[in-house]
């Protein structure tokens, strides 16, 4: 009877790691299967407004507001900065080649790079040359891109005027985009050295 028992666990244990083996490369296929479809439907997103909360933490400071982001192509949009109770703090207006920065006295002040205007009048650090893709959770970087069991994108990193950014997306919701279902962020943090950026999206409209 034992050698039976021994006999059996012989020919069934390496079915059973077989199987567990096959289970899971499915699993991960199917992840990745999710996340090729899920970038074709990202790429299609063009145009959109998003409404949220954002805070930046710096080394030496922090500071916290409300921002809502109109998006007409991915190298032209306005983003509107405001205080938690409303109040306006800036107006940045970007297309290729040129940006536009008004603060809440009415300075206005211009740069061929979205980037350096943004740092040089708030001392702000975002990676906004980008901002059409980290924001719909969009990357193609397989080295890097880490994705949720859903095959949507939970985390990656990229080089981007020669600072490396650490991105992160904790939460996502669902809207509707062409009459089919779209899980786009609800919660993002992009980090760099001490820099970090938090946004939580309590809206998106698409176009």
């Amino acid at each position: 009877m034992f050698n039976k028992i021994k006999y059996l666990l012989v020919i069934s244990l390496p079915l059973l790691i077989t199987a567990c083996q096959t289970t899971k490369y499915q699993t991960t296929a199917s992840s990745q299967q999710q996340w090729q479809m899920h970038q074709q439907e990202l790429k299609q997103i063009t145009a959109f407004q998003v409404k949220g909360s954002i805070a930046h933490i710096g080394e030496k400071n922090r500071s916290y507001g409300r921002f809502l982001i109109t998006q007409q192509s991915p190298n032209r949009y306005e983003i509107r900065l405001t205080t938690p109770i409303g109040t306006n703090i800036l107006t940045l207006r970007a297309e290729p080649d040129y940006a536009q920065l008004t603060d809440s006295d009415g300075g206005r002040y211009d740069d061929r790079n979205v980037e350096s205007l943004m740092r040089r009048v708030t001392n702000v650090n975002i990676p906004l040359e980008s901002l059409h893709n980290w924001l719909k959770g969009y990357s193609d970087d397989p080295n890097a891109d880490k994705l949720d069991n859903l095959g949507r994108l939970a985390a990656t990193s990229f080089m981007q005027n020669n600072n490396k950014w650490a991105l992160k997306i904790t939460n996502y919701d669902t809207y509707t985009y062409h009459n089919k279902k779209i899980d786009l962020p609800a919660t993002i943090e992009l980090t760099h050295k001490e820099d970090l950026v938090r946004l939580k999206i309590s809206n998106w409209t698409l176009q």
